[in-house]
């Protein structure tokens, strides 16, 4: 499968374009405007030794937000630890642990469809109960193609197999029709990792699941991965300075990164 690199954008880039789509509105997808937008980011401290940003990254993001109240993604599958499926489904996200907070935000009603290959239609926003507290949740994906994980631009529609677990098919960010997939919900949809600032490398510790951008000559892509050593360094005023040691979990292999291409797991009550 080619899939262009998916890119992942600085809380701080991300506050200063959710600021821009309250008051530019549309204007914000203009291509001039991004192309300008592009060149700021990529001029900040933080983009140091990073791969530049493209006006049509930006762009994009921008158009997922067009028109942002109907962007509502139908309701997914999970529920409480080891309940038996009856009108709303249990089915943990990702990890196999206690109910979190993320994975209480998923829920469904499997009225629709129970049976395998039986697949809800996409629902229309009419019809699907809205759900307050994931509103301003973002998830991701990992696909089976290539075990990458990708920002998920729209939920379109879930089924429920024989073994009781649940599958929804999704849309990736800045991807076509043509990349949908299903993904299975309680081992590879999850909330959005988190981009790291300079400032919160003391976030990281040895053993931490992270996600981390791999690039090599064919792609650019995020991986799930372990930290196995971290060396600390002083700051400067390019930012962070520290290396950590990864092991990437789909392969094995090993890499020193910097705090770039790093984002951390949400922390769950």
């Amino acid at each position: 499968m080619e899939r262009r690199s998916s890119v992942r954008f600085a809380p701080s880039e991300i506050a200063r374009m959710e600021k821009l789509v309250t008051h530019k509105k549309e204007q914000v997808l203009d291509e001039i405007f991004c192309r300008k937008l592009a060149e700021e980011f990529n001029c900040s401290p933080g983009r140091v030794g990073s791969k530049a940003l493209q006006a049509v990254q930006v762009q994009e993001w921008f158009r997922q937000k067009f028109p942002a109240s109907t962007v509502i993604p139908p309701c997914l599958p999970t529920g409480s630890e080891e309940k038996a499926l009856a009108s709303q489904a249990s089915a943990p996200v990702s990890e196999e642990k206690p109910p979190s907070s993320e994975e209480n935000a998923l829920a469904v009603d499997t009225s629709i469809s129970n049976d395998i290959g039986e697949v809800s239609p996409d629902l229309p926003i009419d019809n699907i109960d809205k759900l307050p507290e994931i509103e301003d949740m973002q998830f991701e994906a990992r696909s089976s193609k290539d075990f990458a994980w990708y920002d998920i631009a729209t939920f379109l529609a879930y089924r429920k197999l024989s073994s009781g677990e649940f599958e929804v098919r999704v849309r990736f960010q800045g991807f076509g029709a043509e990349e949908d997939e299903w993904i299975n919900v309680r081992k590879a949809i999850r909330l959005q990792s988190i981009p790291l600032e300079s400032s919160e490398c003391k976030l990281i510790r040895e053993g931490d699941l992270v996600l981390c951008f791999k690039e090599s000559n064919d792609e650019a892509l995020h991986f799930d991965a372990h930290v196995l050593e971290i060396q600390r360094k002083q700051h400067d005023i390019r930012g962070c300075r520290c290396v950590f040691l990864v092991e990437y979990d789909h392969d094995g292999t090993q890499e020193r990164v910097n705090l770039r291409r790093l984002s951390r797991r949400p922390k769950h009550s």
